[in-house]
């Protein structure tokens, strides 16, 4: 609807009577273009239960007028209680109207007596500023993608009539993002008053592995045959955070003297930027060697991982025991290590060899009882 600029504010009843029928408006002049509709706001003020007549009684012939409440086209209502009846007046201005100024009178009686309001229509090219506006403070806002982003955006309503607006709000797929009133948590809607406006909080939550760049967040906001929308943009910071572990998080190994031991290790992006150039390295017990395949990774993408072999192997002469072994992955921006128990366990030969060895003793010592016993 077109009803543009305000011409004239607060309407004085002309036929006013104390107690009696009384009809206001917050404005009676306003500018629109040709082919558009005007609409204007009033009020009903009468005794309780009083029936109150509606009617134009004069309007420029061939346009169209209608007066609506509560959605409905109406020629009367009854005042059931001492409060004010909030009502519409809508004139559609043919596409074919003259430029100028146009009068249009609405007129309510009742037994408690009558009122008239005169409205100032001006038909105009280009009248420009009306309609309804949706505009952010801050409209791009800058930070890492594991924050929730907060806007807050103004909602104007330049026409003549109280809107109820439905709130819209659309970012990238998987992208959390909601709008509504200021001061409320769960309200989708707002309604605000002629030339008025409301404040909207709209909320974007981006994935927490979202990669570095910038993203577009659309907010709208429909309501009374008007639309308004805001683009907003979030851009997300590239974040770096590396992780170290084992396929089952089990921080230790058993490893023999002398023997190469494999050992499975994963390297995890868990940051919002690409992991390049991943080294690693390792720190064992003097005399030991550890390697690892590959030794270098080019590149991790944010979310993902890289499977590593590393291959431990103990001194010649290392002794049974628990030995620590720090295993590292480097990157430029940031680094993890972990520190696995490594458990050094005597060889199944030398276990065999053992057993060899005292069964050889034991027949020794029989053949011994066996000659000297028989003395």
């Amino acid at each position: 609807m077109a009803a543009l600029m305000v011409t004239a504010l607060v309407a004085m009843p002309a036929q006013a009577q104390e107690g009696g029928l009384r009809l206001s408006t917050p404005y009676l002049g306003v500018a629109v273009e040709p082919g558009e509709t005007a609409s204007f706001s009033f009020d009903v003020h009468a005794p309780n239960g009083t029936p109150v007549d509606l009617e134009v009684t004069r309007a420029p012939q061939g346009w169209n007028t209608t007066i609506q409440g509560g959605g409905f086209v109406v020629s009367r209502v009854l005042v059931d209680e001492d409060t004010d009846h909030r009502m519409q007046l809508q004139v559609e201005v043919p596409r074919d109207a003259g430029m100028g100024t146009y009068d249009v009178t609405l007129r309510a009686s009742s037994p408690a007596g009558s009122d008239t309001l005169e409205f100032a229509l001006t038909v105009a090219e280009d009248v420009g500023a009306g309609g309804v506006s949706l505009t952010a403070e801050f409209p791009h806002l800058k930070d890492a993608p594991n924050v929730t982003f907060s806007f807050s955006l103004d909602l104007r309503n330049d026409t003549t009539e109280e809107i109820q607006f439905g709130l819209q709000a659309q970012g990238p797929e998987g992208w959390q993002v909601s709008a509504r009133p200021s001061g409320q948590t769960r309200a989708s809607t707002v309604t605000v008053d002629a030339g008025s406006s409301e404040r909207i909080t709209v909320e974007v939550d981006p994935p927490d592995f979202t990669p570095a760049g910038v993203y577009p967040v659309v907010v709208r906001a429909a309501g009374g045959g008007q639309t308004a929308q805001a683009e907003l943009t979030v851009e997300i910071t590239g974040t770096y955070e590396l992780t170290l572990v084992t396929p089952d998080e089990a921080l230790n190994v058993a490893v023999q003297a002398g023997k190469a031991t494999e050992m499975k290790l994963f390297v995890v992006n868990e940051g919002s930027s690409p992991l390049s150039d991943v080294t690693l390295q390792a720190t064992p017990p003097r005399g030991w060697e550890v390697t690892f395949s590959p030794e270098r990774i080019d590149v991790i993408e944010p979310g993902a991982s890289q499977e590593v072999t590393a291959t431990i192997t103990p001194a010649q002469n290392a002794i049974t025991g628990d030995y620590r072994i720090t295993f590292r992955a480097r990157v430029a921006q940031t680094q993890d290590e972990i520190e696995v128990r490594a458990t050094v366990e005597t060889s199944a030969f030398w276990g065999f060899v053992g057993v060899a060895i005292i069964v050889v003793a034991l027949a020794a010592l029989g053949m011994v009882f066996r000659r000297f016993g028989r003395r």
